[in-house]
């Protein structure tokens, strides 16, 4: 059927409506694309590219020489910053898959649009391995060192980009060279697409190996008494998981072990599997606790922040214990727990999921659905390891004056160390990586997630305080604007860094406005352009009422500077959660079910009858 004008207007609209990002909606060719979420929103001139051999690669850069206009090549865009967006020509580098072991035997050469897992598969065909992962096995390795996306060891490489030993690339006049140069790696193992189009990797690898996976709980104080920091420079791999309300923390221990040693286990930690009526279940009762916490009624505020700690419980004994309608954390048939467990190092480290449902139960990634999949922002800011006890006690502080609860596995602890690549968070000094995800309501764009407040105190807390280093391609967009980009970047590295760019990329045929913000010549940012009220997303800062929910208020929690969105009426949290109160893990779903209408019922009515 042909469209007309308006009918095109109309369902290219529902395209941006419903938040689809493929390349085609309803059969309609779209330029347009996003993340795997939403946000950013790119708006390039061209359709998207999907090279699969070198000269296809050379090809486009010489056409975007020959038009004048530019080109940004991009993996699972797993990503949800404007890293990936182009005015120009955008490139898929799914297409670009190559495998080889060298005749060193130590060293394998991989296509960049070869995902994590399908190279560790490869290596592991020929008893090879990886020192260390990133922590989801779904991104390409090109997205994994443009990004600089890393494991959790201070012993070991932290970070895909610290094992690249040489690439092949076509620079920006459309040349083909061969990076193998040590001043060269040092910006090219975290490049940010800015330098070039990487077309394969050459990795240090060692003999394949496994791992034993331990996870168990230890009072909160070891993250201020130095315990915790002795743990991470002296353990093969290790996270924390930090659930503040509890005073408790989740350790995960991984200790290498002979590849001979009896186990087959996988993980789902850190980016979990989903089932469906699980995604189900808790989109209905997100909506309803929100709901609670961005009530100006303190009672149900009060009770909004209870139901989400009860949560928080739920998905703390998930990283121990088996718990009903959620993944197992270490598993070899994909039903019971094993902890400890032992299984190959990839799979230990770096789960993976599907866009797609698997099996009866639905199993897929948490985002996979937009009706009822998991929605969050993911906040991941690096700190020095010197500074690890004084932020604890920070957020400690926060907390204790604004109600926040962080129901998505808590405030993840990873760890790497020093390096000289320049635009590593790792830059320089040793690094706690502290993260959590901010859990999306339905309609991101008007209502309100709960936490916030202290969400945005203590972002604004690592950054303006510690001068933390956000992941490349996590966190809020403003995060990455030129102000945050001021205080995050070493002098000495970025200039380095941009001279690399004037090297490899003469003409700007790379650049784009996340480039323009790293050389200070531009301010814009990607935003989705659906978004009004732009401190929900973290696409700014809050200056006015406007910015927030419709019951919040931008302003200022007692002892901080920082402009936040603040539910009016809003009251910090009296007294630590009480888990004897608490119901059995195998009861925690059904009594929220069948006790959450009442409950609501009753704080509402409390509400108005007074």
């Amino acid at each position: 059927m042909k469209l007309n004008v308006d009918s095109h207007n109309f369902l290219r609209g529902v395209c941006l409506i419903t938040l689809l990002s493929s390349t085609y909606c309803d059969g309609i060719p779209s330029k347009e694309y996003s993340s795997y979420r939403r946000y950013p929103w790119c708006s390039p001139s061209d359709v998207i590219r999907y090279p699969q051999t070198l000269q296809d690669v050379v090809d486009i850069v010489h056409e975007a020489i020959y038009r004048g206009t530019t080109v940004k090549i991009f993996g699972e865009r797993h990503s949800q910053t404007d890293i990936i967006c182009t005015d120009g020509i955008p490139v898929d580098s799914r297409g670009i898959r190559s495998f080889r072991m060298n005749d060193d035997g130590v060293t394998a050469t991989i296509g960049s649009g070869v995902n994590l897992r399908d190279a560790t598969e490869f290596l592991r065909n020929h008893g090879r391995g990886l020192r260390t992962t990133p922590a989801y096995g779904n991104i390409t390795l090109g997205g994994a060192i443009g990004t600089g996306s890393h494991g959790s060891t201070i012993r070991y490489n932290a970070s895909i980009s610290s094992q690249v030993v040489g690439l092949t690339v076509v620079d920006g006049t459309g040349r083909v060279r061969k990076i193998t140069d040590s001043e060269d790696l040092r910006a090219f193992r975290l490049n940010l697409g800015l330098l070039g189009i990487v077309y394969d990797i050459t990795l240090f690898t060692v003999p394949l190996y496994k791992t034993v996976a331990h996870n168990y709980a230890v009072p909160d104080e070891v993250l201020t008494n130095g315990v915790a920091r002795y743990w991470a420079q002296t353990t093969d791999q290790i996270s924390f998981y930090w659930f503040p309300a509890f005073k408790e923390v989740i350790v995960a221990n991984w200790t290498i072990v002979d590849v001979e040693t009896p186990g087959n286990a996988y993980t789902n930690d850190h980016v979990p599997p989903t089932y469906d009526n699980f995604n189900v279940l808790t989109s209905y009762l997100k909506e309803i606790v929100f709901g609670l916490t961005s009530s100006t009624c303190a009672l149900a505020n009060s009770l909004g922040y209870k139901l989400l700690h009860m949560l928080e419980y739920y998905l703390e004994l998930a990283l121990l214990i088996r718990i009903p309608d959620f993944v197992p954390i270490y598993t070899e048939d994909g039903t019971k727990v094993q902890n400890p467990a032992v299984g190959y190092y990839d799979k230990m480290f770096a789960p993976i999921c599907y866009d797609e449902p698997q099996g009866i139960l639905g199993l897929a990634c948490p985002w996979a659905s937009y009706e009822n999949g998991v929605t969050f922002v993911d906040e991941e800011f690096a700190i020095g390891l010197d500074d690890l006890a004084d932020v604890i006690n920070d957020v400690k502080d926060i907390i204790s004056k604004t109600p926040t609860a962080f129901p998505i596995q808590g405030i993840l602890l990873r760890f790497s160390d020093t390096t000289d690549i320049y635009m590593s968070t790792a830059y320089g000094k040793q690094v706690v990586h502290f993260e959590y995800y901010e859990w999306k309501r339905k309609n991101v764009y008007k209502d309100p997630t709960g936490s916030l407040a202290g969400y945005q105190t203590i972002l604004q807390t690592l950054t303006r305080k510690y001068h933390a280093r956000s992941h490349w391609g996590k966190s809020g967009l403003v995060y990455h604007d030129r102000e945050f980009l001021d205080l995050k970047l070493d002098y000495y590295a970025r200039e380095k860094f941009i001279e690399a760019m004037h090297k490899f990329d003469p003409y700007g045929v790379f650049m784009n406005n996340f480039g323009r913000r790293i050389k200070r010549q531009g301010t814009i940012v990607d935003i989705d352009p659906l978004t009004t009220r732009c401190a929900l997303l973290g696409n700014c800062i809050c200056s006015k009422d406007s910015d927030c929910g419709d019951t919040q208020t931008c302003t200022t929690i007692p002892g901080y500077n920082y402009y936040v969105c603040k539910t009016r009426n809003e009251q910090p949290e009296m007294t630590k959660m009480d888990r004897s109160k608490i119901p059995p893990p195998f009861g925690i779903l059904s009594f929220l079910l069948t006790n959450l209408v009442t409950s609501v019922k009753a704080a509402y009515a409390n509400c108005t009858g007074r």
